[in-house]
């Protein structure tokens, strides 16, 4: 068995003899680095899932009708595409807009630019989102999807 360590762009791996994962000079993986450095941190990518659905503890993520904010509590489901950037995310909507959080903690789907978003697989099945920020997606109490979350908890835990 072994611990992830959430690292931004990068994981490290700890086994149970409390040590690091490390890559050897002839590619060999040994678990023997006592701390962290840079053959010791490895990129987490996810492979054939180029599409994100997302649910919380009150629904599904869906595109809000009337504004560019996305709601997390709803019945149905919006399909997102998922797209790797050297250890981040970006989210792409049907528009073909990005994700981002604004400066007061929306998550806002009509970005010209992508914004880096982190998967933190923290649960078996669940995954933590952390936008740019550094602050994880939750579902807000009236539905909305925010990028204010200080840590995982029930609010920002997503079934993807």
């Amino acid at each position: 068995m072994f611990d992830i360590e959430w690292l931004g762009r990068r994981v490290a791996l700890r086994a149970n003899n409390g040590k690091y994962v490390c890559t050897k000079k002839n590619g060999q993986l040994a678990a023997v680095s006592e701390s962290l450095g840079e053959d010791e941190q490895f990129v987490l990518k996810l492979i054939n899932r180029p599409i994100l659905v997302l649910r919380g503890e009150n629904g599904f993520v869906c595109h809000h009708k009337n504004s560019n904010t996305l709601d997390a509590s709803r019945s149905g489901y919006d399909i997102f595409s998922l797209l790797f950037s050297d250890g981040a995310y970006h989210i792409k909507s049907v528009n073909e807009k990005f994700w981002y959080v604004s400066g007061s903690g929306l998550v806002c789907t009509d970005g010209d630019k992508p914004e880096d978003f982190f998967f933190e697989f923290v649960e078996y099945g669940r995954v933590g989102i952390k936008g740019q920020n550094g602050k994880y997606l939750r579902g807000d109490q009236g539905g909305t999807l925010m990028g204010d979350g200080f840590s995982v908890d029930a609010s920002s835990l997503w079934e993807h």
